[in-house]
């Protein structure tokens, strides 16, 4: 990566802050009430900036943010007043508290979805405030609670100008930090989930943890943008952080834009200027509220951040065509080999294994042996039990009884994700790959090492270019190259033709240098010229990259071609496993699969 791209991926994660940090700068010149009113702006911005983690990129509605803004505004006040604390010892001590209530109100997004999980945020909101209103011996109830001035180092803050200095400095440091969460790989990995969980899950990303990290880190920061509206209003109480202030705060990334820090500032900065604006028509203000949002979801879903991109769109110039090595091909070097478990282990050995679905016995008693560097193909009719023996071996369904082991080890009862480190991947019967992103973000993400605390190092490390993240982009960049994608690089997913998608996958599947990969119907809707290409690339992948594979596909002239092994399934068992010709001609299996009247070929 040349030293003037990560100077353009800098620019471009830091424009946010760099702006914020100017229009700080130039109303330092204006009078008083500019100066106040663009105080309220920047700290509507660090809110809407906030919630384009939970409302934008994990896509939850979020109605406790006023709540979650109290609490830091009169925590900081409390510590202030009662016990003397500095100023931004205070301010860390909010941020912290708002990281503990983001803990409690995303615990449901473990359990609920859509409206009940709004629900749930909603009665943390009211519960919330009703405990402040009550709670009047420490927060002066409905009456409010004085904030004292504060003093940092010595210096006095008096002044709007002195409140617009402090809040613009800690705004564009904020701001700074979610851009780079955002547009980094953390961003990224919420997109992802959003997207599809199930691919999330194959692909070794924790949805349940990154769902909670988004909310602690949103809360955290609305809480500490909360301790720092304090000195500036001066009287807290608590219906100034009641529902309308919620619904508001949501409104801010609807009307900016969701998909980018962006959106956020800019949706907090317009709506919180236009009280201001509208004071000549203060009673109707909620019905230009409401106007205003219907009309951006209406006519700009993007918000205003995506009609001002689709006005200036800028047709990007074609990505240079990319070739490796073979050496990279043959291992990526970002890319550290699973652990090796016992080498003379088949890839996967199945034992009595059996699944229900109520009354229906979808797996019954399969056995079958996958040996390792073997291409190994499994056919069946529909209702076989093809599909869910796939999800049983990749975890997303708990077996009724048997074992299933992946190089020697036995992963019954450990979760999907856990099933990339044991060296298995795989791909999916319908497309599954991460719509929002490109290809190359596709493939990275595909890598896998996707703990909470490593995606956040890496955000940083994809913003100033580090080695760790080219290391990562040149194992995804040879994993596309595999595939003859390399030239789509920079484009989304959703530009690709359906075999350009299967092939994605593949590359996303085999770019962590696994030892095996399940792949459900690689060939499902593509046309002939497609299936030969798809056909070359797993034979070459098989050879070249020494990976095992087991296939799911109903084209029989396709299996018959890339496998060495064939196992057929009916009615959730086991009718013939042997080679594929001599399995093809079985008599039992042509009655059953394919009718008494065909003939192999």
């Amino acid at each position: 990566m040349c030293d003037r791209e990560i100077v353009l991926r800098c620019l471009k994660t830091l424009a946010p802050a760099l702006t914020v940090a100017a229009i700080t700068i130039a109303s330092l010149a204006a009078n008083t009430y500019v100066q106040y009113v663009v105080s309220l702006c920047l700290v509507a911005a660090i809110v809407g900036g906030s919630l384009v983690l939970i409302v934008g990129l994990t896509r939850v509605i979020m109605l406790a943010s006023g709540a979650v803004m109290a609490v830091g505004a009169y925590l900081s006040t409390i510590l202030l007043q009662q016990y003397g604390m500095p100023y931004p010892a205070s301010v860390l001590a909010a941020g912290a508290a708002g990281a503990f209530v983001g803990l409690i109100v995303g615990i449901p997004a473990s359990r609920f979805r859509g409206h009940q999980l709004a629900m749930a945020t909603l009665v943390f909101q009211f519960v919330i405030i009703i405990g402040l209103r009550e709670w009047s011996s420490v927060t002066g109830g409905a009456a409010g609670l004085h904030v004292p001035p504060v003093e940092i180092f010595g210096h006095r803050f008096a002044t709007d100008r002195d409140y617009l200095a402090l809040i613009g400095a800690v705004t564009a440091l904020v701001v700074a930090v979610l851009g780079v969460i955002v547009t980094g790989q953390f961003g990224k990995v919420l997109r992802a989930i959003t997207a599809t969980e199930v691919g999330a899950e194959a692909f070794g990303i924790n949805v349940t943890g990154f769902r909670l990290a988004a909310f602690v880190i949103s809360s955290m920061v609305i809480a500490g943008a909360g301790a720092l509206l304090a000195p500036r209003v001066r009287i807290l109480d608590p219906a100034s952080f009641g529902f309308e202030s919620s619904i508001l705060m949501l409104a801010y990334p609807i009307v900016g834009g969701m998909g980018s820090i962006w959106g956020g500032i800019l949706g907090g900065g317009i709506l919180r200027a236009l009280p201001e604006l509208l004071r000549g028509g203060a009673e109707y203000q909620d019905l230009i509220y409401a106007a205003l949002v219907i009309l951006v979801m209406t006519f700009f879903p993007g918000g205003f951040v995506g009609a001002l991109a689709r006005a200036f769109a800028v047709r990007p110039a074609p990505a240079p065509t990319m070739r490796l090595s073979p050496a990279a091909l043959a291992r990526p070097p970002s890319v550290e080999p699973p652990p090796r478990a016992d080498s003379a282990a088949p890839a996967l050995e199945i034992v009595g294994l059996a699944a229900n679905f109520g009354a229906l016995r979808a797996v019954d008693d399969v056995s079958l042996r996958v040996d390792a560097g073997v291409i190994h193909g499994l056919i069946g009719p529909n209702g076989a039990g093809k599909t869910t023996l796939f999800n049983i071996v990749s975890g997303f369904v708990t077996p009724a009884g048997g074992t299933v082991r992946l190089f020697g080890r036995d992963v019954i009862g450990e979760p999907p994700r856990r099933r990339l480190r044991s060296g298995m991947t795989r791909t999916f019967q319908q497309v599954c790959l991460f719509a929002p992103l490109s290809c190359v973000d596709n493939v990275i993400l595909g890598l896998g090492r996707t703990s909470i605390r490593r995606t956040l190092c890496a955000s940083v490390e994809e913003t100033f270019g580090s080695a760790a993240y080219r290391r990562r982009k040149e194992a995804a960049l040879a994993a596309l190259d595999a595939v003859g994608l390399v030239h789509r690089a920079q484009d989304s997913v959703l530009s690709l033709s359906l075999g350009d998608q299967r092939r994605l996958e593949v590359a996303r599947a085999i770019a962590s240098n696994p030892r095996l990969v399940l792949l459900d119907e690689p060939v499902s809707g593509v046309s002939h010229e497609e299936q030969a290409k798809i056909l070359a690339l797993l034979r070459r992948i098989n050879a070249e990259r020494a990976i095992s594979m087991f296939v799911i596909e109903h084209n029989i002239h396709f299996i018959r071609q890339l496998c060495t092994r064939l196992s057929v399934m009916a009615s959730g068992r086991i009718l013939a496993d042997g080679s594929p010709e001599i399995v093809i001609r079985d008599a039992a299996v042509r009655k059953i699969y394919f009718g008494e009247s065909w003939q192999a070929t």
